[in-house]
């Protein structure tokens, strides 16, 4: 055989071991792991659920569900995750949409994911007189909602701009992209001082199930209330500590984080 054949021979034997080589290398790749992929419980575990499934790799993994955590609580309470269909839990489901966390099971509030920075009021001082003058902050204009509603109403019939009124009476959460009427736009409000006091109060619960859905926590930051003081000042809460005090209405700094009823 002439030289030049046998080169073309040992090319052709060469490329075909190298592509050997190479399905083999594709077909050897490591599967990823059960624990990897959420099967991490036992048979022993799962012997109650309402759903399971067993890893492809590994049948003594399982990934199971109970019937609570398939369909969610029909009551909240302080630190439950709220979702978009009206039902609570403290773990995260995955299935299901969250919308807020609940900080007040008593009357039955729950707080945004979301937080912003804005002022009060924009241009000139001027008192609301649906609110009233609120000297301590906990005895008067307590509820949020009858507060914000009096504060746009103000807001239009002046022609004046109340920016983190308006901020929550706009919002929706970021987690959604169909609008519900109880969770939508229209629905949240800015909280009193009584209610942000209470917010205050279960923080650490509600900051816990806000880091579940990875969503903003509450901060050490100052926040507005819907609580007049006076003409110039408006009642905030810094949520470090809970201390109250009158900030000035045109105070962009401080936060601001909506709140609905359910």
């Amino acid at each position: 055989m002439c030289k030049k054949c046998n080169i073309w021979m040992g090319a052709m034997l060469l490329l075909a071991a190298f592509s050997v080589d190479k399905a083999k290398a594709q077909t050897c790749v490591q599967p990823p792991s059960c624990d990897s992929l959420g099967y991490t419980m036992t048979a022993a575990q799962c012997s109650s659920a309402a759903k399971f499934l067993k890893c492809p790799h590994d049948q003594s993994k399982m990934f199971c569900l109970s019937q609570q955590e398939i369909d969610g609580n029909t009551v909240g309470h302080v630190g439950d995750i709220l979702y978009s269909d009206k039902t609570f839990s403290t773990e995260m489901i995955k299935s299901k949409t969250p919308i807020g966390v609940v900080f007040d099971d008593a009357n039955h509030l729950a707080v945004s994911l979301d937080q912003t920075q804005l002022a009060w009021a924009t241009g000139s001082y001027e008192d609301i007189p649906a609110l009233g003058n609120c000297t301590d902050g906990l005895s008067c204009s307590t509820n949020g909602k009858q507060n914000t509603a009096a504060i746009i109403d103000y807001a239009k019939s002046k022609s004046k701009s109340h920016p983190a009124a308006e901020y929550c009476v706009a919002y929706k959460p970021s987690t959604v992209y169909a609008d519900a009427t109880w969770y939508g736009a229209g629905a949240w409000f800015l909280p009193s001082v009584k209610e942000l006091n209470t917010l205050y109060t279960n923080r650490a619960a509600v900051n816990a199930s806000l880091a579940k859905v990875n969503a903003t926590a509450l901060g050490s930051y100052t926040y507005w209330s819907s609580t007049e003081y006076s003409e110039r000042p408006a009642w905030s809460v810094y949520l470090s500590s809970g201390s109250r005090g009158a900030s000035s209405k045109n105070s962009s700094y401080l936060y601001v984080r909506p709140v609905l009823a359910f």
